[in-house]
């Protein structure tokens, strides 16, 4: 029995897809990479904000059009499916399963359900969501150390769909991620709502984070989401002296004008600027973090107070989006008051400001060395060289930029020394540093 499992939106949701794949290849089923092969579709969705929900409902229609082709099974899963079950179900009658979030060991049983002809809701099981064990062996590992959150941001609706703070145990997660290295990763990337909610007893994130230090090996760890209340000295400290930690830190703001800041039910600004300040003190530190444009308590000044931060702080990589209206947030009795086109007006705006800054950091490493992570190559050759694709600590996976590497060695799955020649865009082109 093959089954073709599509996933949708963050990093986390990955994290379940691989658990289900766990799951299935252990009883039995064959997970295929081909959806022309596919006996059963998993979708595995996002239902965070409208365009990622939109985005969930094409390929829900889309697949159904394979079923009605092909006479395969569709089961949707992922965090629309715990939000929307219901209406999936009335809506799309060819759909023969939803499954709400936390049944990954439940999905051998799903699939022969439905092969028997069922067709139901399977309610989620919120307390189920860190109780799966991965086997998915790859360059990059994206290790969850917890899910849920109690943060209550007015406006997010992760709350309402993975439910409250729960943290795994530290046991579990290190022997995962020795596992994980042993099979061949080389960079581990701690994922949560909130990495630095993290608190197992009296065992907190800057204590994790010295035992994976410690385990052997040459490998990287890159830490996504810092609240920013509980970016302090010591946490800075430990990443600062930790060497397997890359300098690269993820503090998403949301906004800097304090009237929005404290509608949405985040820190103020003063809270905010310490946290970016302390990530400063570490020597080359890279900086990230992300902006909601068009919140429905943001005014022009306010709009103009976020660009002038901006321009301040100069951080060096920098995500937008468009403020979403959710339904059962606490924000969304606030409305929708702020047209499309003035966001997409403000978004334009910040985004080339963002895009000098960030141009103008990169003309700054033309010259340097730095070590990349090569994990990927491109199907044609230069100069009958190999073009490889690879990442230094400064870049995250798929959000930000990329080196590319002439080389008639192979070189897939290496860290190497490269020396920055030129820039593509917002990536890089270089060659091999030779002392």
């Amino acid at each position: 029995m093959n089954v073709y499992i599509h996933t949708l939106g963050c990093f986390k949701n990955e994290v379940d897809s691989f658990g289900i794949t766990t799951t299935l290849k252990n009883s039995g089923f064959n997970v295929v990479e081909d959806l022309d092969k596919a006996d059963v579709i998993i979708l595995n969705t996002c239902g965070f904000i409208r365009p990622a929900k939109e985005e969930a409902i094409n390929y829900i229609l889309r697949f159904i059009e394979q079923k009605k082709k092909r006479g395969i099974r569709l089961i949707v899963t992922g965090c629309l499916a715990q939000r929307y079950s219901k209406e999936i179900f009335d809506e799309f009658p060819e759909v023969d399963a939803i499954v709400g979030l936390g049944n990954i060991k439940e999905f051998p049983d799903i699939i022969n359900r439905i092969l028997d002809g069922d067709r139901f809701i399977k309610d989620g099981n919120l307390n189920e969501l860190l109780k799966f064990k991965l086997d998915k062996p790859s360059l990059v590992y994206y290790l969850k150390i917890a899910d849920g959150c109690n943060n209550r941001c007015r406006y997010c609706a992760i709350p309402l769909i993975r439910g409250s703070l729960q943290v795994r145990r530290p046991e579990e997660i290190l022997e995962e991620a020795e596992s994980a290295l042993n099979k061949g990763s080389k960079e581990l990337i701690l994922i949560a709502q909130d990495l630095t909610s993290y608190k197992y007893k009296d065992y907190t994130l800057a204590d994790l984070l010295k035992d994976l230090n410690s385990i052997t090996g040459e490998f990287w760890i890159r830490l996504m989401y810092l609240y920013p209340s509980r970016v302090d000295e010591n946490l800075v400290n430990t990443i600062a002296n930790l060497d397997k930690i890359v300098k690269y830190i993820d503090i998403p703001l949301q906004h800097i004008d304090n009237t929005v800041l404290i509608s949405m039910g985040r820190p103020d600004r003063k809270v905010a600027e310490r946290a970016i300040r302390f990530a400063k003190e570490i020597p080359d530190v890279i900086i990230r973090s992300s902006f909601i444009i068009g919140y429905p308590t943001e005014t022009q000044t306010a709009f103009e107070n976020l660009l002038e931060f901006l321009s301040q702080e100069r951080l060096h990589r920098v995500g937008f989006f468009t403020y979403s209206q959710e339904e059962n947030t606490p924000a969304y009795e606030l409305g929708d008051p702020i047209p499309d086109r003035v966001k997409r007006f403000r978004m334009k705006k910040a985004q080339i400001l963002q895009r000098k800054i960030i141009l103008d950091f990169h003309k700054s490493l033309i010259g340097k060395r730095y070590k990349v992570l090569v994990e990927n190559k491109l199907d044609r050759t230069i100069d009958d060289c190999k073009v490889f694709i690879g990442r230094t600590y400064m870049d995250a996976p798929e959000i930000d930029s990329r080196v590319f590497i002439k080389s008639k060695e192979d070189i897939l799955g290496k860290f190497v020394e490269v020396t920055i020649e030129r820039l593509d865009g917002y990536d890089f082109w270089g060659k091999f540093w030779r002392e």
